[in-house]
């Protein structure tokens, strides 16, 4: 056997060994194992010889048409069986990186090194104190989580911290996207100067944490003309409580532009029936918002909530179909649209986005067609900066064409 697949093979050993003194479960360690042998035998297929993040990018691309590099991916709108695969493959990267993989399932409480707990505890608690949001929160805690843990795996405390360990840790984020490398080197920033403001470091050394080049809205979003929508939801079997509810959440996403949070959080007793509007307290900005319902929204909820739902103590209308008859999720969501996307009959560039909150970019642009002034698109869509729904202004090509300067042509 060639010594670079040895080398793999060893690689495999070492990172099951590492997870099983970590106190990763027999399933977990079983499942990554099935995963990394998978990897490992197209490997050999390609006449590749060692793993790299690369080798785990072409895997996911070729086999399920899946992007983990440039691309962030969301785990929640995965299927079980993906986002196992694609688990297994970070643990492996992050293993082979620095020699560390951190344990922590969604939801799970963190458990932080000794010699950051309590610094690190406050950080969090600052962040929840100043009224963001449970999901950012939660976002800069597990950004947080993973550089002291690979800290504390170098036997780096606060006070030891200098600006190769920093580079040290950037380097084993090779393997994320940008997008989630602008997150983690936010976080990193303010968590190294928290650490300065509060003694714990020498001097500040946040300003050593390397620079991202990213634009977030460099890339045009698609959207979906209300005939592709139409076509859409003519595609759903309302004929069966699964169509019944599928169909009004797609009716409200389409003709609301809800964020899909909001749409799953949605109680009976939101909707104002008499008045015919719909008032909720938006889960991302917690401020309330007022939208209008359109005959089409009204009578598909009303079918859902009288025809469709089952009988269950969940608040939120939306729910799973299956015992315990409970909240819906958002990877539950996601493959539901994409089930729909296939069957709608059209066919779609590979750039097109998929998910509810297409559907919302989508309002946003057929807005815009209708000369609708921003400031109410932002207004909508729920947006608390007036400046956020300028972003959409870039989906209207043709306008924008009418902006376009006339270049002088050089001899």
């Amino acid at each position: 056997m060639n010594s670079k697949c040895v080398e793999f093979l060893e690689l495999m050993q070492a990172a099951r060994n590492h997870m099983e003194e970590q106190g990763f479960t027999y399933t977990s360690v079983t499942c990554c194992m099935r995963t990394w042998r998978s990897v490992y035998n197209f490997a050999i297929s390609k006449g590749i010889e060692h793993y790299s993040a690369e080798l785990a990018e072409q895997y996911m691309l070729e086999k399920y048409q899946i992007s983990i590099g440039e691309n962030c991916i969301d785990e929640s709108r995965l299927s079980p069986y993906l986002t196992q695969r694609v688990r297994a493959l970070r643990a492996l990267t992050d293993f082979k990186l620095h020699g560390f993989v951190p344990k922590l399932k969604p939801g799970e409480v963190v458990e932080w090194p000794e010699a950051y707990r309590d610094v690190s505890e406050k950080f969090v608690q600052e962040y929840e104190a100043n009224g963001y949001a449970k999901s950012t929160c939660r976002a800069h805690e597990l950004n947080l989580y993973r550089f002291v843990c690979f800290l504390d795996s170098k036997g780096v405390e606060p006070s030891m911290i200098e600006a190769n360990h920093i580079y040290d840790y950037f380097k084993t984020l090779s393997h994320f996207s940008k997008s989630h490398l602008v997150n983690l080197r936010f976080t990193t920033i303010h968590a190294l100067q928290y650490f300065y403001e509060k003694g714990l470091c020498p001097k500040d050394i946040s300003t050593y944490v390397p620079k991202i080049y990213y634009y977030a809205k460099a890339k045009l979003d698609k959207t979906w003309s209300e005939d592709e929508i139409s076509q859409m939801l003519s595609a759903i079997d309302r004929s069966n409580p699964l169509g019944k509810r599928d169909y009004a959440i797609m009716a409200i996403a389409a003709n609301l532009g809800l964020r899909t949070g909001d749409i799953l959080c949605l109680k009976i007793d939101d909707f104002d029936w008499k008045a015919g509007v719909l008032n909720i307290i938006q889960q991302k900005t917690g401020e309330p918002l007022s939208l209008p319902l359109s005959e089409q929204i009204g009578k598909a909820v009303i079918d859902y909530w009288m025809n469709g739902r089952p009988d269950t103590i969940a608040s939120e209308i939306f729910v799973q179909h299956t015992l315990p008859y409970q909240k819906l999720s958002q990877g539950i969501v996601y493959h539901m649209f994409n089930k729909y996307y296939g069957s709608s009959g059209f066919q779609f560039p590979s750039g097109r986005k998929h998910g509810l909150h297409s559907f919302r970019h989508s309002l946003a642009s057929r807005l815009l067609e209708k000369d609708t002034p921003v400031n109410m698109i932002g207004n909508i869509l729920g947006h608390v900066d007036s400046n956020s729904a300028s972003s959409y202004l870039r989906v209207d090509i043709e306008k924008l064409r009418k902006c376009a300067l006339e270049v002088q042509d050089y001899e």
